[in-house]
């Protein structure tokens, strides 16, 4: 992602948070950014846009994230799928995000909403997904309504908790006690073998929710160009490690474990740069590919 492109999102981000979305026009993204309303357009349509791409982001840490938990450690560990599931509440949490989200489901903008209820929907399939990996193949029938009374049941725990003490629920035992709510359920779905929206409308769910199509070849492209913006005697070690991932990818038969070994330099060479947020993007783009 080009410079400017990741600088516009970066201030937006910071923008919407502090004066919220609606309170937030253009012109300020255009001022703090100190850059050109042509600039600005050449790479977003509207301020809507920006905030697709700031929710494009969350999803490609999120997973990322996730995906390093699990990595060597036993899918059906109950003590790992909670980890997993706290990364995107602490993540809104450190970004300030939570405020951001709720004006915008308030809001009369269809287009907002959509794009936010199909991040909420991302994450409800992930969460079927493992709650199947967790309890068995025999729950699938019930996982995806599991998986939405798993998130009634913490969203109005957390609201609760907060309006009694004036402080955050402590997110491991909020989710660990939903989780045991849901396993609590799990029984007598199975011995009634009736739920209200089952495997059929899981898959229409699905169906309408649109996710970006990961290849090896759009991967190198973006890592081409990622390497383009980089300055070699700056940072020599990242540059280095990009490419190494390009020879690595473009080989007919990956070596999976140098791969996957090399990530994790490869985003420490550029934290806290104006390349982190794409270097962690490139990251997840890897290890889905590696993954599927």
């Amino acid at each position: 992602m080009n410079t400017r492109k990741r600088k516009i999102i970066d201030v937006s981000l910071q923008l919407f948070t502090e004066k919220g979305f609606h309170h937030t026009s253009v012109q300020d993204i255009i001022e703090h950014a100190s850059i050109s309303k042509g600039t600005f357009y050449n790479y977003f349509s509207s301020k809507n846009e920006c905030f697709l791409a700031i929710l494009e982001q969350l999803r490609y840490t999120t997973q990322l994230q996730r995906y390093e938990l699990l990595a060597n450690h036993d899918e059906q560990d109950i003590h790992i799928l909670i980890e997993q599931i706290i990364v995107p509440m602490k993540l809104r949490q450190e970004q300030n995000l939570m405020t951001l989200f709720e004006g915008i489901f308030q809001s009369s903008d269809l287009e907002l909403k959509k794009g936010l209820r199909q991040h909420r929907f991302q994450e409800i399939q992930w969460l079927t997904e493992r709650l199947i990996n967790v309890f068995g193949e025999e729950i699938r029938p019930y996982a995806f309504e599991c998986a939405l009374i798993f998130f009634g049941i913490t969203h109005y725990l957390a609201m609760a908790w907060r309006s009694a003490y004036h402080v955050p629920a402590d997110l491991y035992q909020l989710v660990q006690k939903g989780l045991e709510y849901v396993q609590a359920l799990l029984p007598t779905m199975q011995q009634t073998n009736a739920t209200l929206l089952g495997v059929d409308a899981f898959q229409r769910i699905q169906n309408k929710t649109t996710q970006p199509v990961t290849t090896k070849e759009n991967v190198i492209e973006q890592l081409t160009g990622f390497i383009k913006q980089l300055e070699a005697k700056t940072n020599a070690t990242g540059h280095e490690l990009a490419a190494f991932l390009i020879e690595e990818l473009s080989k007919d038969s990956w070596r999976k474990h140098v791969i996957n070994a090399s990530l994790q330099s490869f985003r420490t060479a550029f934290k806290s740069t104006t390349h982190e947020a794409e270097a962690i993007e490139l990251s997840y783009k890897i290890t889905f590919l590696l993954k599927n």
